[in-house]
């Protein structure tokens, strides 16, 4: 592993007056992934943009600790006590963050930007903070407690859920999703085929690319169906199986409304 730490050193001010003082460390960080099959990430209540990028050496990260505390010299001790921890079991990694229990509350690391090679398995832990990955073929997990989820890859499966905040997601995969208090708009990527299963207390958006062989169970408000064999307006509850009916298209939007529309590639 490879790491650099950089502190800094800011003042936090409010109105004319020093409320305490704000530190900072850098960090940037390059965690081996020979012999690895999948990573956990779990950085505390963080965003996290994670890409898939083939040029990606290992599990590459840019942030930095952030602290608060009554003088300079603590602000700053706050920042850089801290660390980032690796740890292998197998083909399995996780990289945490170590926060001391006497600096909880007043220690968090904010992740900048995290890229890995795009065939890996991730799970991705956040308490807080909105969560964007791109380019990741491999089998996402996502969990939230409160933050939006926005996924363009996920080829081997996505599992996502968040307490409270949106769902975009596009993928080739197998999607199951769930969004405590929000919305969901999701697309079905390259041919289709793939199953959704989508659990939302909001509106739940499905485009699909194919629709020859679905198992439709949709729950809503108001349910809209518009495909080459399937066409229906209505609220409740709708069933429909149409050829083998081996793709699941389970819906259940609460008290919010269901569209599910066939957009197919052009030419």
């Amino acid at each position: 592993m490879r790491s650099t730490t950089i502190p800094a050193l800011t003042a936090l001010t409010l109105a004319a007056c020093v409320f305490g003082y704000r530190g900072e460390a850098e960090v940037t960080a390059t965690y081996p992934l020979t012999g690895v099959d999948a990573v956990r990430i779990d950085l505390g209540p963080s965003p996290l943009i994670v890409t898939g990028d083939p040029m990606a050496t290992g599990l590459e990260l840019t942030g930095a600790w952030t602290s608060i505390g009554g003088n300079p010299k603590t602000a700053r001790d706050n920042a850089t006590t801290p660390d980032l921890v690796w740890s292998r079991d197998g083909r399995f990694a996780e990289l945490r963050a170590d926060i001391p229990l006497a600096l909880r509350g007043q220690v968090d690391f904010e992740a900048d930007e995290i890229r890995s090679p795009p065939d890996r398995d991730l799970e991705l832990v956040t308490g807080l903070g909105d969560v964007h990955v791109v380019g990741v073929a491999g089998n996402l997990s996502v969990d939230v407690g409160a933050g939006h989820i926005e996924i363009d890859g996920g080829e081997n499966g996505i599992a996502a859920v968040t307490g409270s905040g949106n769902l975009y997601i596009v993928s080739t995969g197998n999607i199951d999703a769930r969004t405590g208090d929000g919305d969901a708009t999701i697309a079905q990527d390259g041919q289709g085929g793939n199953d959704v299963i989508v659990t939302a207390h909001g509106d739940i958006e499905v485009a699909l690319r194919a629709d020859a062989n679905l198992d439709l169970r949709l729950r809503g408000r108001e349910i809209r169906v518009q495909t080459r064999t399937v066409s229906t307006v209505q609220g409740g509850t709708f069933e429909r199986s149409v050829g083998s009916g081996n793709v699941k298209i389970w819906l259940d939007a609460g008290p919010g409304n269901v569209r599910v529309e066939l957009v197919e590639e052009p030419g």
